[in-house]
């Protein structure tokens, strides 16, 4: 079997298989979140580190083949010699149905809030709800592309993309809904996550993602607002370029109720650097057309796994492309590497 075969699953079943395989010599757990539905982890190394690297996949469910397979690339290179926290399949149910949300129509990244922060929309949201979520299935005429695109000229692409995925709490079915609560799945995660990393020295977190950037490329974003010495440490780490969650730069957009902000404020005195990492696919537009496609069909079709608007999600999220495949095993060894560094600096 070759390298690419053993690391990307078929589906979220075998890669929760794969994952208990490799981790089932260490201390390891499931957290439970729906019918044979869990967020799986592990730990390696020792108990007692005060640094910590944690990797963590599926956030975004679809999102988790690219995510897992880069789990499972790290895993097959452990050492133990240093500690490091595995979470597997945050978002299990969508990567069980390739949807990017949960059960709910939630997406997880803009979930970890507070209580009473689960509010809000931008107004250019508010907007375009009819053009992001038509109630209808899909097919037919379309004009998405046309209205997409004197949006674009009547707003500006960057003020456009800030307004759709920043997250909004006031359009349930609607594309980057934040919920109206916490979610089990965060509500499980996140105890855990504190128990394991409060009062350690040092914490270096990569949350895999996919779809933002050229494709096969990788783009590294820093949780917070960070100084420009800050980024320049952890560029001289990672020896490439990383960015931060700023919307000015022209892949960064801010975000409401993202995992790696919630940790970076529920772990004071840690010093903490999260870095989500990005597997690129589509162009921006190809994504947002792929991803309206699936939602519509989700709420007002018939979703069967091998539809075509599920078809799409793969391919924007997932590619099947081998070429794709073998650069996310190559960016999962680097990103390794670099995180080691990162960890003693």
């Amino acid at each position: 079997m070759s390298a690419i075969a053993e690391r990307f699953s078929p589906d979220y079943a075998e890669a929760r298989r794969r994952f208990r395989a490799a981790t089932a010599a260490v201390e390891h757990g499931a957290l439970p979140v729906g019918d044979d539905l869990t967020i799986d982890w592990a730990w390696f190394g020792p108990e007692n580190a005060s640094r910590v690297l944690v990797y963590s996949s599926g956030m975004h469910g679809v999102e988790g083949f690219g995510g897992g397979a880069a789990q499972l690339e790290v895993l097959a290179a452990e050492d133990r010699s240093v500690a490091t926290l595995y979470i597997h399949a945050i978002n299990p149910f969508g990567w069980a149905n390739l949807r990017r949300v949960n059960e709910h129509n939630v997406d997880l990244n803009r979930n970890f809030l507070p209580a009473g922060g689960y509010a809000g929309a931008d107004p250019a949201y508010a907007r375009l709800d009819g053009l992001l979520n038509p109630t209808s299935p899909p097919g037919g005429l379309d004009l998405f592309w046309v209205q997409a695109g004197w949006a674009l000229l009547r707003q500006g692409f960057g003020a456009l993309r800030n307004a759709v995925v920043s997250g909004q709490y006031e359009f349930p079915k609607g594309l980057f809904y934040g919920g109206a609560g916490l979610e089990a799945g965060p509500a499980a995660l996140l105890p855990l996550l504190v128990e394991r990393l409060r009062g350690r020295e040092r914490v270096v977190h990569v949350d895999w993602h996919s779809a933002l950037g050229a494709y096969g490329g990788r783009t590294l974003l820093l949780e917070g607002k960070v100084s420009a010495e800050e980024i320049a440490r952890v560029k001289g780490a990672m020896a490439e370029d990383v960015r931060s969650w700023d919307p000015a730069d022209p892949q960064g957009y801010l975000i409401r109720g993202g995992l790696t902000g919630a940790l970076l404020e529920a772990l004071p005195g840690v010093r903490y650097d999260g870095l989500t990492c990005e597997f690129g696919t589509l162009p921006n537009l190809g994504v947002l057309t792929r991803l309206r496609a699936e939602n519509r069909l989700h709420h007002w079709g018939t979703p069967t796994l091998d539809h075509a608007a599920k078809r799409g999600m793969r391919e924007a999220f997932a590619p099947l492309d081998p070429a794709w495949q073998e650069h996310v095993l190559v960016h999962a060894r680097e990103v390794h590497q670099g995180c080691k560094r990162l960890l003693e600096s």
